[in-house]
């Protein structure tokens, strides 16, 4: 067809016909991200007017991210705190099925768990999100910041978020595909996913902390939010770490997330008779031992139990008799 010849008919109607079905298609999924939208209104407001409980088989997962203090190192794996905050709740709420998912891996720094963790919510769908990271950004430069720069596509991603229909294809995709994170290994990587590995070399000076590790909490309370999800962050217990509890602190401010202090817990067991061998665990470099953690897991019982009634409502829970310190060893005299 040169350019002084007109269209044939043929073309007209091929070209109406895809102007019809890209059109069915744009309504379809208008449709449907309306519909999902309207569910979703329509399921908040019956949860509500039930008093915001979750039912009697309902179930809640919490998701647990971070360094060597939420993987536990070097204890069994039911001396973390993931664990013991997993079987604290339990004993609270015995009609609830309790999940909590250990993704914590040693050496681990804040802008490593960041760059994961989106991905880990959209497989996981939790309830609840808990990050325990920062002091390996003293040393640990592996990925310094996000994988994708600039405002523009932080923005089209948050947009993308808030489609019903968008995280519904993404919690299909991640359920079906086969690289996903495994809730029932400690750390949870899936095959090819490599160990992290950023040590400064030898003799070089650490760098700062804070530029990198109040950006990264900031975009996972970001990435957290954007999914409904609320999020809650850990500072550290001992004295040498207190730089970077106060960066955790400022981020929490910052970004309107709450944050567990575990220095009072760390107090609260040296007054309880417990000395330091007996909270610090020396094999793989200070590490809080089974019995600091569940201290930890003590004080950060009542703002879990507060953000999930908050954010999901919670049945009435059965009496904790003296707290989850009622399960520790004698203490010394």
């Amino acid at each position: 067809m040169t350019s002084s010849q007109k269209p044939s008919k043929g073309f007209h109607r091929l070209r109406h016909r895809l102007f019809l079905v890209i059109l069915a298609i744009v309504v379809a999924l208008l449709a449907g991200e309306i519909f999902l939208q309207g569910a979703s209104w329509v399921a908040q407001a019956w949860v509500a007017q039930r008093g915001g409980k979750i039912e009697v088989e309902g179930a809640i997962r919490i998701l647990c991210v971070g360094d060597s203090h939420t993987f536990g190192l070097p204890l069994p794996v039911e001396e973390s705190y993931p664990a013991q905050l997993s079987e604290a709740l339990a004993a609270r709420y015995p009609a609830l099925d309790v999940e909590v998912v250990n993704l914590g891996v040693p050496s681990l720094n804040s802008a490593f768990v960041a760059n994961r963790l989106e991905q880990q919510m959209h497989q996981m769908q939790p309830q609840l999100v808990i990050v325990w990271v920062g002091i390996n950004n003293l040393w640990n430069v592996m990925e310094k910041g996000p994988y994708s720069k600039g405002e523009g596509s932080a923005t089209w991603r948050r947009v993308f978020q808030s489609s019903r229909l968008v995280r519904l294809a993404t919690l299909i995709w991640f359920t079906r595909s086969g690289h996903q994170y495994d809730p029932g290994q400690r750390g949870g990587w899936w095959d090819g996913e490599s160990t992290p590995s950023g040590r400064l070399p030898k003799g070089a000076p650490r760098v700062d902390p804070a530029p990198g590790l109040l950006r990264d909490l900031t975009r996972m309370a970001s990435i957290a939010y954007s999914l409904e999800t609320p999020i809650l962050f850990v500072a550290y217990p001992f004295s040498g770490q207190q730089g970077i509890s106060r960066i955790i602190m400022e981020a929490g401010a910052r970004a309107g997330v709450d944050v567990v202090e575990t220095a009072p817990a760390m107090a609260q067991a040296r007054l309880d008779g417990f000395g330091r061998s007996d909270l610090i665990d020396e094999r793989s470099g200070p590490h809080p031992s089974g019995i600091l953690y569940r201290y930890v897991v003590e004080a950060m019982l009542p703002q879990v139990e507060q953000i999930l009634s908050i954010w999901h409502g919670l049945p009435e829970p059965s009496p904790l008799l003296n707290g989850p310190s009622e399960k520790l060893p004698s203490r010394k005299g």
